[in-house]
């Protein structure tokens, strides 16, 4: 017997489905793993927004009482009830109340905050099993961000109780670095693991002490967990299977075929259909009819689109989708264009390209840095200029030759076309479109300053010229198909998924639906 409890993620319709937000525990016999712990983006956007967020001076208490994290006593951190430490006293009689005495470990997917962005809050003594590159994904954005414990993915800022009935970091006390535990084969990453321990062990932002805990290898085969690289937007992306007394239970994590490296999730479906799994824990985020964009298409678009724009090109696209960077690294170079990444992208490809060589060097011939107008930088952004000096652009350059460049930015940085000023070019929207009500928001005020300087967009923008800008990281309906046939699991436990009723109509008997917070017992 098993217990499988979805304390996000779990799935439904349009109006109860959670994309996103993984935090799935499974137990049996002493045992307990979640596998991801991540960020509930569609229960906060409920409550919170840009301007209003949960308050890091009271710890969990926010957190608990609006839904973003379940009430499981044992596994947060002391340190964030500090002020409090009668917290639990009054969740003791919640519905969804539990406590864990033991929590064997994270298993980690990926590097997508809706995976990883509450590990934060958790015991720092619990351990991260996980890939190298999503190890080194993680401390690279959060060296590079600021932020309470929804930033604190690898190392942790201890906090204390204050005079107010609050909770502070600690000044001039060592960062504390939680376990994280390699995954991938120790053959592959021998040298680059030496070669990351630095940064490993460092924290930019302050050049505060850290606790050092070194990344190490896991011995999964002593441990009856298996470990799978799939194809995602984000790389080092994987998917597990863990050994239980009812079978083998696999976990897809997010995943594709129709990207660079579809391959890699080819290969994970042939492994898994091996062990004859009992259980299949799987997502269904885009379960379109038809094939999904493949990534050679949304190149071959965006490639049209640069050459025949004489002026400034700009590129969108989600964070850390390194393969799509990838694409307009190539179309720049074949073009004679410079591709201009922000700092934060620049940090990350530096330490990214230790683990994949093949990913862009930040001081190659076609980067160029953006160097933003800033009152003050931090000590990363400091010295990560100095490093790369060779290759930072500034404003004034991009703007006397705007041709000669592709602009890797989003939303996020738009108050850069003040100091462009571009007379004409494009906007490639390059991301999915809006799939909320802020984003719509988001979307409209991005129109707005296209509009205002001029610019033409193309992609997923209302009233844009549409086109083949985006391929999706998640698998379509095509594949999942394929995906669930090749593996033939015994029981199929949907997540990540508002199209419940698309896997209960092709496999009536084998759909386990686990809802929010309710164990599912298996046998």
């Amino acid at each position: 017997m098993i217990s499988v409890t979805v304390y996000g993620g779990a799935a439904g319709d349009e109006a109860t489905g959670e994309i996103g937000g993984n935090k799935i525990l499974i137990e049996w016999d002493g045992r307990a793993y979640f596998l991801d712990f991540g960020k509930r983006f569609s229960v906060s956007a409920k409550f919170f927004e840009e301007f209003l967020q949960p308050r890091n001076a009271v710890g969990l208490r926010d957190y608990l009482r609006m839904g973003l994290l379940p009430p499981l006593e044992g596994v947060y951190r002391d340190d964030l009830t500090a002020h409090e430490p009668d917290l639990w006293e009054s969740y003791r009689s919640h519905p969804h109340y539990r406590r864990l005495e033991k929590l064997d470990g994270v298993l980690l997917s990926h590097a997508h905050a809706d995976h990883n962005g509450d590990l934060g809050f958790l015991r720092p003594d619990i351990p991260v099993y996980t890939g190298l590159m999503t190890c080194v994904i993680g401390k690279g954005v959060q060296d590079t961000r600021s932020g309470g414990p929804d930033a604190e993915f690898c190392y942790i800022a201890p906090r204390r109780r204050t005079g107010d009935g609050a909770i502070e970091s600690i000044r001039n006390v060592p960062k504390v670095e939680r376990a994280h535990i390699i995954c991938d084969p120790a053959e592959d990453y021998a040298e680059p693991v030496e070669r990351l321990e630095r940064f490993w062990c460092d924290v930019p932002s302050t050049r505060t002490e850290l606790d050092e805990v070194p990344l190490r290898f896991a011995d999964l085969a002593g441990m009856g967990i298996r470990f799978f690289r799939v194809d995602h937007s984000i790389p080092g992306s994987a998917a597990f299977a863990l050994e239980t007394p009812i079978g083998w239970v696999v976990y897809s994590g997010d995943l594709r075929r129709h990207g660079h490296s579809k391959w890699r999730t080819e290969k994970f479906a042939e492994e898994a259909a091996v062990l004859k799994p009992a259980v299949l824990i799987v997502e269904g985020t885009s379960l379109r009819p038809q094939p999904a964009l493949e990534e050679s298409a949304v190149q071959k678009a965006a490639a049209e689109v640069v050459e025949s724009e004489a002026g400034l090109v700009i590129a969108d696209f989600s964070p850390r989708n390194i393969e799509r960077l990838r694409t307009f690294h190539d179309i720049a170079e074949e073009q004679g264009r410079r591709l201009v990444v922000t700092t934060r992208d620049a940090y990350l490809l530096e330490h990214m390209r230790v683990v994949d060589p093949d990913i862009p060097r930040p001081d190659s011939d076609v980067i160029a840095i953006l160097k933003e107008p800033s009152a003050q930088r931090n000590i990363w952004e400091r010295e990560l200029l100095v490093r790369f000096a060779g290759n930072v652009v500034e404003a004034p350059a991009i703007r006397s030759e705007p041709g000669a460049y592709i602009l890797c930015i989003s939303f996020w940085d738009i108050t850069n076309l003040v100091d462009l000023e571009p007379q004409r070019g494009t906007y490639i929207y390059s991301s999915s479109e809006a799939h909320s009500e802020e984003q719509e928001f988001d979307h409209g005020r991005l129109q707005a300053w296209l509009d205002y300087f001029g610019l033409k967009a193309v992609g997923g923008l209302p009233g844009a010229e549409k086109g083949p800008y985006h391929a999706s990281g998640h698998i379509d309906g095509p594949g999942m198909e394929w995906l669930i046939e090749t593996i033939d699991p015994e029981r199929i436990v949907p997540v990540h998924t508002q199209q419940l009723a698309w896997f209960e109509e092709r496999w009536p008997e084998r759909i386990v639906q686990a809802e929010y917070a309710v164990p599912v017992e298996l046998g």
